[in-house]
């Protein structure tokens, strides 16, 4: 048994990498603005709970998660940080996540009664976001009236009005700000208009990490980052704006190696014809494990100097390489999916453009198959697998 699995595929979270890139964004930041570490989605496929507790361990301020099962599975882990659902909450479930110090974003009617009456039941205090729709036209109050009327109606002496918040839909957009800008403006009027009501917020944060990046004067109390904090830029266009190192190394083995005569048809559909002999290696990595299926033919995993073109259709549960080009190969050599292009490895941005998805996209879809294994002074410091843990 390897790296917690039955099979040599595992993806290696790097948590020292993870650690300079949470200070390099924290060096752009004044003293007095707070760094909000955001780890939905199981930490964009890295691991919410190895994720949070290393990201505890360097003292962040906030973390933030979409839905309560995610912020459950944190202090269940034993995770302290304060802790924002980003996405609506079912109104039944309010009372566990005051019960568990979890903040939640309030945008409704409905959910800010609820959280008041379950604050003043309870006799706990909840700990609310105010969220502002300034654009993105997804949640949200969307007026200055609409701000004021559920303020008013969470006032309580078990309500902490803890932030109030928006997020832009297009900060990465350096040709054109002017939605950018307008969105903050928007936003702070509501922000100051509550003020001039004597309704105030202990957080005001709207910056995501492509704001983060280009508009300081945005910061303000706190910034919300995750991306970055695994190695990538919203937009491969901000590569310049800051040096960050990719978390994650997705690498396998070989499971079979075979020599095929020209004229030997692989995979489904017969979508490759050797045109000589070919060697070719079958690896455990398919599109239940989040290779996408559009790859097929068009895309390779490296080892070393080399690259192991896919050859075939990309199957559920394994993918062909050609390595006839590679000296040496043998099932012990490793092959990288994923990993630092300025090592060799493939790039998912490019990745990303030649399946018309988003990087994001494909660092979320790796699937639960697949080990995770967390790495701090070179030393295995965690091993989670979802199957066998």
């Amino acid at each position: 048994m390897h790296y917690g699995s039955y099979r040599y595929t595992r993806a290696t979270i790097d948590l020292d990498k993870l650690t300079d890139n949470y200070i390099r964004m924290k060096e752009l930041l004044s003293p007095k603005t707070k760094f909000m570490g955001v780890i939905k989605a199981d930490a964009y496929g890295h691991g919410a709970v190895e994720v949070g507790r290393h990201l505890e361990s360097q003292n962040i301020d906030f973390l933030a998660v979409a839905v309560l099962d995610e912020a459950m599975e944190l202090r269940e882990a034993g995770v302290k940080s304060p802790i924002l659902l980003l996405s609506p909450i079912e109104p039944d479930t309010i009372p566990t996540a005051i019960k568990n110090d979890i903040s939640i974003t309030v945008f409704s009617d409905e959910i800010a009664g609820k959280v008041k009456h379950s604050a003043e039941s309870l006799q706990k205090k909840a700990k609310i976001h105010l969220k502002v729709d300034s654009g993105m036209a997804r949640i949200g109050v969307r007026s200055r009236e609409e701000a004021a009327r559920l303020s008013r109606t969470m006032t309580s002496e078990w309500v902490e009005f803890e932030g109030i918040f928006t997020h832009f839909a297009e900060a990465e957009n350096t040709e054109d700000p002017t939605y950018t800008k307008h969105q903050f403006d928007f936003f702070m009027d509501i922000v100051n208009d509550l003020k001039d009501q004597g309704i105030y917020f202990d957080l005001t944060h709207c910056s995501n990490t492509a704001a983060t990046l280009l508009y300081p004067e945005y910061h303000l109390d706190m910034i919300r980052t995750g991306i970055s904090l695994f190695g990538y830029h919203p937009d491969k266009s901000l590569e310049d704006k800051i040096d960050l190192q990719p978390v994650m190394r997705l690498s396998t083995h070989a499971a079979y190696v075979k020599k095929v005569e020209e004229g030997t048809t692989i995979g489904y559909g017969r979508t490759f014809t050797a045109a000589e002999e070919k060697t070719i290696a079958t690896i455990l990595l398919g599109y239940a494990d989040g290779i996408p299926r559009e790859l097929s033919n068009r895309w390779y995993l490296t080892t070393d100097d080399h690259k192991a073109p896919i050859v075939g259709r990309i199957c559920m549960d394994q993918l062909m390489v050609d390595v006839s080009d590679i000296p040496g190969f043998n099932k012990d050599t490793e092959l990288v999916f994923i990993g630092d292009p300025k090592k060799g490895h493939p790039s998912i941005y490019k990745m990303a453009d030649l399946t018309d998805s988003f990087h994001y996209e494909i660092l979320c879809g790796i699937g639960k198959r697949v080990p995770r294994v967390y790495y701090k002074n070179e030393s295995i410091e965690a091993k989670h697998n979802s199957l066998l843990d």
